[in-house]
């Protein structure tokens, strides 16, 4: 009887898993999906150490299925840092203006270095968007002011996507070692 109860359950299973599955259809070269599209963004070229760096953006996609917001960061010096995902829900599948932010460390020797934001959308169907890339340089004059939102973007301050999951360190710190030749950070 046991060993009955346990097939019933699986065929149940297999049943309810199949009726989810949606159908694999070919499609022909002039029924492909369309890609997301950024039709705008923006960033502060210069930021406080320890400040947040909010990215703007504002997305399209005809078939309301944007999946995630990638985002690559690069340091001379240092590299790629890992690729961060933001991944879109609701509404804002078919199109947003909003911001994703980058927690920067209060770190002056981020002074000298120089960084660069790539920023890809991606749909579902693994459509991607065109590559938007924005510099970031940070700067601590003795009269620092932040940044004002520009009037274009005050709207999309107002709508977090999320964050850019990324650590930042300074090509310094990333280059120092304990004194006996082992880098601190390898």
């Amino acid at each position: 009887m046991f060993k009955w109860n346990w097939l019933v359950i699986l065929l149940i299973l297999l049943l309810a898993g199949c009726t989810t599955c949606k159908g694999v259809a070919k499609k022909s070269a002039n029924d492909q999906d369309s890609p997301p599209v950024i039709l705008d963004s923006y960033a502060a070229e210069k930021i406080r150490p320890g400040a947040s760096w909010r990215v703007y953006l504002e997305a399209k996609d005809e078939d309301g299925d944007i999946n995630y917001i990638a985002a690559q960061l690069f340091q001379p010096g240092v590299g790629y840092y890992p690729t961060s995902f933001t991944y879109i829900k609701g509404v804002d599948r078919q199109g947003f203006a909003g911001y994703i932010y980058l927690n920067t460390p209060a770190d002056y020797h981020l002074l000298a270095d120089n960084f660069r934001l790539d920023l890809l959308l991606r749909d579902c169907e693994q459509n991607k968007s065109e590559t938007v890339s924005l510099p970031l340089k940070f700067d601590y004059p003795p009269s620092y002011q932040p940044q004002e939102v520009p009037e274009r973007w005050q709207t999309a301050a107002t709508h977090e996507l999320g964050a850019i999951m990324v650590e930042i360190i300074s090509s310094e710190r990333y280059n120092s070692d304990d004194g006996n030749g082992n880098n601190l950070l390898k």
